[in-house]
């Protein structure tokens, strides 16, 4: 377990917004972009995109008197086959709604195998040097899946289920054998490979829930799901950043009405006092506007629930995890840590981009203006109700006022921390006044050289201002420092970089000094 952490400024303080106050605040447009783009997305649509133009009418059959509900499962509660079948039986259990109620129709979305992703991104790693060991690869990630889905389901429903998955590897195979000639790997070959860990999986479970005669269905979300995206690539694994992948909203709806009338046909004549249709749908996978298969980047599967939730006009989201919901803080180093009731979007946005990994920073814009509630609980403890997300916060003001009101009411609703974070400070008299500017340098040096940055802070006196970003590999290539050189060359005339590339001083009234927190 790292020794130290970086503690993020997210105690969160119950605020619509929490945001250092002016004047003193330094807010380049590098760091606002990356810090606030997710609630600003809440407020203000993207260029070209209505997100309320073209919305479908929910697809609900006709006869069923409950919304849609929508279940999310990752990865780690599909790690085997005796998993698959509790989340199928959850599924069923879920469906059947409370008897006075009648039946729920019920969307489950599913990540991938467990550690079945990573299978898939090593057999692109080794198609760059030896195709006959990617084939070795991709031939272990396909048994392990075809054996838990034999598991599951008897030869009538494997069978076809199994002819795609060996096509499916087939594809793959030919995609990667070109990299040992190119010698690197193009974004979209990754999103393509990785993303066939989500068809598989979701065929498994229908397979399973198949043998318990339940009417149910798959669904490939890159036949609905249409995004725009401004970056490439798969993400790192537990990235925070989805931020510049949105959903064309008009077109995705056309396409999940359409699907609805080509398949959907059969659940319009159930009697939903007794049963109700499961549909099991692909995580992380989406399309781009041009036809070309995408995701919505590691972790992205809570995004892919809350988008299908504001599609189907779903009552609630759950996330289903292996806890008991959103933590005051880590349990696994404050053992005191218990479970939170309820807690705003607002607040799980802010708690889940400083660290909170049990939940993904995007994955709250689609439910916010319908008001969707957004409940996280624990598969393995599903009567404990766990923690709902929904409603927006207070302003500062107003939660001060309900302390003092309430001496139960807690301020503080969490404390989150982040591992192998990286600080680089820039200090001197110099900056006093000035820090602003010189901020605004830095913060776009940083983003020139694809440097993330988390957040900043600046001293009191503006005579230094620090940057804090997640990159765990900083001790060996150093960009923050090397940006910042590059971008104040000329003004500082030169500098010396330290022996072991954590300690950088710029010769002139002042210094940068990088860190690296584990």
């Amino acid at each position: 377990m790292p020794s130290k952490a970086l503690v993020a400024a997210a105690l969160l303080l119950g605020a619509s917004a929490f945001v250092p106050s002016a004047p003193r605040a330094v807010a380049p447009k590098a760091a606002a972009t990356q810090r606030t783009a997710a609630l600003a997305a809440t407020v203000a649509p993207v260029e070209g995109i209505d997100t309320r133009a073209g919305m479908a009418a929910a697809v609900k059959p006709a006869p069923a008197t409950k919304e849609w509900e929508v279940h999310k499962f990752g990865g780690a509660s599909l790690a085997d086959a005796g998993l698959y079948r509790t989340v199928g039986d959850l599924l069923i259990q879920e469906a059947m709604g409370k008897q006075s109620d009648g039946a729920v129709p019920t969307m489950a979305i599913v990540s991938a195998m467990g550690g079945m992703t990573d299978l898939l991104v090593k057999v692109v790693d080794s198609a760059l040097v030896d195709i006959d060991q990617a084939k070795v690869d991709l031939d272990a990630a396909v048994e392990r899946q075809l054996e838990t889905l034999n598991e599951l389901a008897p030869p009538e429903i494997v069978a076809p289920i199994e002819r795609r998955i060996r096509d499916d590897a087939a594809d793959v195979l030919s995609l990667v054998r070109s990299l040992t000639l190119i010698k690197s790997v193009p974004a979209v070959t990754m999103e393509v490979v990785t993303g066939f860990g989500e068809i598989w999986s979701a065929q498994t479970l229908h397979a399973y829930l198949q043998t318990q005669g339940v009417p149910c269905d798959w669904v490939d979300a890159r036949e609905i799901l249409v995004v725009k995206s401004d970056s490439a690539g798969l993400g790192e694994k537990g990235s925070t950043s989805t931020t510049g992948v949105v959903p064309l909203w008009g077109e995705t709806s056309k396409r999940m009405a359409a699907w609805w009338t080509k398949w959907g046909q059969p659940f319009e004549k159930l009697d939903y006092n007794e049963k109700s249709p499961i549909l099991v749908c692909t995580g992380f996978v989406a399309t781009s506007k041009d036809g070309v298969p995408t995701t919505l980047k590691r972790s992205g599967s809570d995004y892919s629930a809350t988008i299908f939730a504001k599609l189907l006009g779903a009552s609630r989201v759950t996330m289903w995890k292996n806890t008991n919901g959103v933590y005051t803080a880590d349990p696994r180093r404050v053992p005191e840590a218990f479970p939170i009731a309820s807690l705003k979007y607002d607040e799980a946005m802010e708690l889940a981009y400083f660290g909170a990994q049990v939940l993904h920073p995007s994955a709250m814009l689609p439910c916010i203006d319908d008001n969707i509630p957004v409940y996280v609980r624990n598969i393995f403890n599903p009567s404990f109700e766990g923690t709902v997300i929904e409603g927006r916060s207070d302003t500062l003001a107003a939660s001060w006022g309900k302390v003092e009101d309430d001496e139960d009411a807690a301020l503080i609703k969490g404390i989150t921390s982040i591992d192998d974070a990286s600080l680089l400070t820039l200090e001197g008299a110099s900056l006093a006044g000035g820090a602003s500017e010189v901020g605004e340098k830095v913060l776009a040096a940083m983003s020139n050289a694809k440097v993330s940055v988390l957040m900043i802070t600046q001293a009191s006196s503006e005579s230094s201002v620090t940057g804090q970003d997640k990159r765990a590999k900083f001790q060996t290539s150093k960009p923050h420092i090397s940006a910042v050189f590059h971008s104040f060359w000329l003004i500082f005339g030169r500098a010396i970089i330290s022996r072991n590339g954590l300690e950088a001083w710029m010769l002139f009234p002042g210094r940068a000094r990088a860190e690296h927190s584990r």
